[in-house]
């Protein structure tokens, strides 16, 4: 009986060994095709930059006008948020282009410096951030020229009708669309 047992044991091993070898040459071949497709389709996707400079974009507009509300209200004086087809740049003045006594310093001392700031802010020292040229915005329905200002109170007023407005950009680049809103009232940049 123990023999017996022994060549069972054997055997099943035997089974067990057969069925765990491994891949079949064809199904690591089909593997390596199908990884090779996804690895084209993502790495396609991935080394597009338009869709990371939209968003970019956008997260650094709302970061400007918050910057330069909070100026207005720490300095107890109007900013002036110029959004032009190339950039958006902060005056202490509403004038196009800003002149340079009336420039709002970065908050670092100085911009990005990327090619699109240094081809349409001209100078590195103040709060003016080009737009790249593969990014298209909308300024509240149209693609002009734009300006908002801020007042002691960090409330967001058109400077010609010396009223509230809302402010909405719409940044798009690679089939993405990104929104900036500025709040009448309160301010708020969402």
């Amino acid at each position: 009986m123990a023999g017996l047992h022994i060549i069972f044991d054997r055997a099943s091993s035997r089974r067990l060994a057969s069925r765990h070898r491994g891949f079949t040459m064809v199904e690591l071949i089909l593997v390596i095709v199908l990884v090779g497709i996804v690895s084209a389709v993502a790495m396609t996707r991935f080394f597009d930059r338009t869709v990371y400079d939209a968003a970019t974009a956008a997260e650094q507009l709302r970061a400007i006008l918050r910057y330069g509300q909070k100026v207005a209200i720490a300095q107890h004086r109007d900013v002036f948020v110029q959004l032009a087809r190339d950039r958006v740049s902060l005056c202490f003045a509403n004038q196009d282009p800003c002149a340079a006594t009336n420039r709002v310093r970065a908050p670092g001392g100085e911009n990005s410096w990327s090619d699109a700031t240094r081809a349409a802010c001209g100078a590195r020292d103040w709060m003016c951030e080009g737009r790249p040229a593969n990014i298209a915005a909308t300024i509240n329905g149209n693609a002009d020229f734009a300006t908002i200002r801020f007042d002691a109170l960090g409330q967001p007023l058109d400077p010609v009708a010396d009223q509230a407005a809302n402010l909405a950009v719409i940044i798009t680049g690679g089939g993405t669309t990104h929104n900036v809103n500025v709040a009448a009232e309160t301010g708020y940049v969402f």
